[in-house]
């Protein structure tokens, strides 16, 4: 019994610190970051930099995670939650694609997603 107290305890703690991680960042500074690193990924692929691509890709993701858990949490931008997950999922691709040496496919898709980051929830979202 004590080992299960224990395991909850511990589970317990370290949910607290994921949710204090996701609550504890300036969303401005993180779409300044998604910026400027959806601009990088691109060069990083231009230059077939497979190993920045792919960790910038993955960086790209947590932070569209992060952006999709604002949303959820301010409410009434369902929007905004939707277009982030599909974000995280163009990230991923880029990931598969330049996993496979296919930068081509890769770039489409880190266009895709910079193109429609820029012209989604900025317009209607911002300033927050």
């Amino acid at each position: 019994m004590s080992k299960t107290i224990n395991l909850f305890g511990i589970v317990l703690i370290l949910a607290t610190g994921i949710v204090y991680a996701e609550a504890a960042f300036d969303f401005e500074e993180l779409m300044e970051k998604i910026d400027t690193n959806s601009r990088n990924l691109q060069s990083n692929i231009s230059s077939k930099d497979a190993t920045s691509s792919i960790a910038l890709a993955k960086q790209m993701q947590s932070d569209f995670k992060l952006v999709e858990g604002f949303f959820e949490k301010r409410g009434n931008s369902a929007d905004a939650v939707t277009d982030a997950k599909k974000y995280e999922d163009l990230a991923a691709e880029v990931v598969k694609f330049v996993e496979a040496n296919d930068f081509d496919t890769a770039s489409n898709k880190a266009l895709e997603l910079t193109k429609n980051c820029d012209n989604a929830c900025h317009d209607t979202y911002k300033p927050l």
